[in-house]
């Protein structure tokens, strides 16, 4: 039997696993971090679970609206995304995105990964460090040189720089060298995302916010608690994903983490504070805020290249954009190019 490696557990990672399962190939998903979904994460502190990275999921394909359905718990988010500008000028969206569906689901969006999952050979806490060539495959090593195994095909989802990485510590080249180029020609946005519990909602139009010019420290403001489950009646859940401009001037002197009432913020955190009350309205003393960093959150421009004999790559650095149904759809793409190569 074939057997295929896949290098990180996010959405096209595990999308492309359960493809290939369903075809006959064996498949080894190494994932680096505690947990799979990526990007597309859940949190919880107590009585509030909240998704800090990907929001929501949308469906426009019968092939994504179907996976959403077979988790038998996905619901839609029913209030709009209107926008606001960099002068906080707040105001309806375009009707079209408005009337395109926003799935999640009450445990958290990690739900939809956990579902890919369920049937899949999943390493975590496992850092790919290198491929090498093993006779007509491949040779997967650990950080600390640990023999991970022999595979025939490789698959690399994890964020462009770190495939790059991988790909430069093994003894490919000079095969990989195009590759590994092409892998650095993706541009990414960095994101700081920082979750607040009121002692109040907001008495707004709209279930989230989206800046249109890109120059607001606030690039998208949304209303957590509108999402079942997420937080007890009354409280107000608020997730500000700030923009790369404003993660960028602030990554050093910012780490994730959970600030409590008699903490002291950091001015950068008090900044963002106050940049989501003047959105939102005086919602009183927060209960909570955490924040969450994300190096590689939005791509703003996709590989030109995406194989080098079995070796292929998938997910954000090819659809070029930070979707996860994108990501899912990029999944299933490989691994029917997979299964090409293996023949």
């Amino acid at each position: 039997m074939k057997t295929v490696a896949v290098v990180g557990a996010g959405m096209a990672g595990l999308a492309a696993a359960c493809a290939l399962r369903a075809a006959g190939i064996a498949t080894v998903v190494f994932e680096k971090s505690r947990g799979v979904g990526g990007r597309a994460a859940t949190r919880r502190i107590g009585d509030c679970c909240f998704d800090h990275g990907a929001q929501y999921v949308k469906a426009p394909s019968a092939a994504v609206q179907n996976l959403i359905a077979a988790t038998g718990d996905a619901v839609q988010i029913q209030r709009p995304v209107w926008t606001f500008t960099a002068t906080n000028q707040i105001g309806p969206g375009d009707l079209a995105y408005d009337d395109e569906q926003r799935w999640t689901w009450p445990s958290g969006i990690t739900r939809l990964a956990k579902y890919l999952a369920r049937d899949l050979d999943v390493r975590l806490e496992t850092t790919v460090a290198s491929i090498s060539a093993a006779g007509n495959g491949y040779r997967l090593s650990a950080a600390s040189r640990h023999d991970l195994g022999q595979f025939d095909a490789v698959l690399l989802t994890a964020p462009a720089p770190q495939s790059a990485a991988i790909l430069a510590a093994g003894d490919l080249a000079p095969a990989s060298a195009a590759l590994i180029a092409a892998l650095h020609s993706v541009q990414y946005r960095r994101s700081i995302s920082i979750t607040v519990a009121f002692p109040h909602r907001p008495a707004v139009p709209w279930y989230a916010l989206v800046n249109i010019d890109r120059h607001h420290p606030i690039s998208w403001l949304a209303c957590e608690h509108d999402k079942p489950g997420r937080a007890p009646e009354g409280m107000g859940l608020l997730i500000a994903q700030m923009s790369h401009e404003w993660a960028t001037a602030h990554w050093d002197e910012l780490q994730k983490g959970t600030f409590l009432p008699n903490d002291p913020l950091p001015p950068p955190i008090a900044e963002a504070l106050a940049a989501m009350q003047t959105l939102a309205g005086d919602l009183g003393a927060p209960l909570w805020i955490d924040l969450q960093r994300w190096r590689y959150a939005l791509p703003d421009t996709a590989t030109p290249l995406t194989t080098m004999d079995r070796i292929a790559v998938a997910g954000d650095m090819v659809a070029g954009q930070g979707r996860v149904h994108l990501a899912i759809e990029d999944g299933w793409r490989a691994a029917d190019q997979i299964r090409a190569l293996l023949k």
